[in-house]
């Protein structure tokens, strides 16, 4: 079917409450949401965000991007060739990652919705009907993070996120409590979002080493190749890659210089093509990964849902929760709003996305 218009429009979302990484700390977000439009009405959704400062892309980056020069690239063509509109794309522009994986899952749905099946189904097929989450726990002050934390726990969630990266004494300190706080039966990672030094970090990560954390994400700029090399070889805990995989290509470099342990892929950077040919090198390179999340709307966490669904590599719990963050949804019905009464999202059934927009942000498409 081809492809006839295609519309974008942006919307600010408060939080529920303030959520802090070590380079700043949020209120809300503005996204971006992305309808495809193909000949017979049948649409294509998809959603990003601002990944600044931990990404080079914002929504201001990605709107001017698509609508000058990838709109071009998918626009009057057949949906159902998304290899060949990805090449397109590729040959549009050098870079943008973000703003060619927002128009490629846009792609994947309606395609699904067209075809009359879930999208997970043109990635390959099902390999799980649920999708195990963990709980996100924001840098701020000890006891807040401890206090999120335990409540995280007593929901039943088995892993726990914690952000980490402005002081090294008080991570110690952050770090430790919540361990002695969640107590052994939960798993606690830990992610800095590129914030940490060798210098400044080694020794706590040395000291840290012992006490059976799941993975210690992204610490170091994603530039600093050579230093990712030396934490895998010093460190018994896995080091987790996001900033720094946008590409298989990035991945294929991480590989080579056995500077990767495992790998934390999210579509709204990769698109489900992208993060499909990063996952078949994970396996078959032996390193988990899982799906990440950059504080997308229920679009994107629909999307990441089917993506993990139909991924065989996805072996360790997922982020596919960040609408419960927000102080509302763009889906209608906010099935992702709540806390589940187990910490899994199952995967969502219908055609495409198997969900669909409110009718008061529809309309602004």
């Amino acid at each position: 079917m081809l492809i006839t218009d295609l519309r974008l429009t942006t919307r600010f979302i408060s939080f529920k409450t303030t959520y802090g990484i070590s380079s700043a700390t949020y209120t809300g977000e503005t996204f971006l949401l992305l309808k495809l439009i193909g000949a017979d009405g049948t649409v294509g959704l998809a959603d990003s965000v601002t990944a600044v400062p931990f990404g080079y892309e914002d929504v201001g980056t990605l709107r001017y991007m698509i609508e000058t020069y990838l709109r071009p690239a998918v626009v009057g063509y057949e949906s159902l060739d998304v290899e060949a509109a990805n090449q397109r794309l590729e040959k549009a522009t050098p870079g943008h990652p973000m703003a060619k994986a927002v128009l490629d899952i846009a792609l994947h749905d309606l395609n699904a919705r067209q075809l009359g099946v879930p999208l997970y189904t043109l990635l390959g097929g099902a390999v799980r009907r649920s999708v195990p989450l963990i709980g996100a726990v924001g840098l701020s002050d000890t006891d807040r993070m401890v206090r999120e934390a335990v409540d995280l726990a007593a929901q039943g969630y088995l892993t726990i996120k914690l952000k980490f990266g402005r002081d090294p004494r008080s991570d110690d300190d952050n770090i430790r409590a919540v361990l002695n706080a969640i107590g052994p039966d939960v798993k606690l990672r830990i992610d800095a979002n590129q914030a940490c030094n060798l210098v400044d970090y080694l020794p706590l990560f040395r000291k840290l080493d012992g006490l059976g954390l799941e993975f210690i994400e992204q610490p170091l700029p994603s530039w600093d190749l050579a230093g990712y090399r030396r934490l895998c070889a010093a460190l018994d805990t896995p080091i987790l890659i996001d900033e720094g995989v946008y590409t298989p290509h990035d991945l294929m470099g991480l590989i080579q210089l056995q500077a990767v342990d495992a790998v934390n892929i999210k579509i709204l950077k990769t698109g489900l093509t992208g993060g499909k040919r990063i996952a078949a090198i994970a396996e078959a390179a032996g390193l988990p990964c899982l799906v990440g999340s950059m504080f997308e709307t229920g679009v994107g966490t629909a999307a990441s849902l089917h993506f993990a669904a139909a991924t065989p590599a996805i072996t360790r719990a997922s982020e596919c929760a960040f609408p419960l963050l927000l102080s509302e949804d763009v889906l209608d019905g906010a099935p992702y709003s709540t806390h589940p009464a187990e910490p899994e999202w199952p995967i969502p059934g219908g055609p495409g996305l198997g969900v669909a927009l409110r009718p008061e942000v529809d309309t602004l498409l």
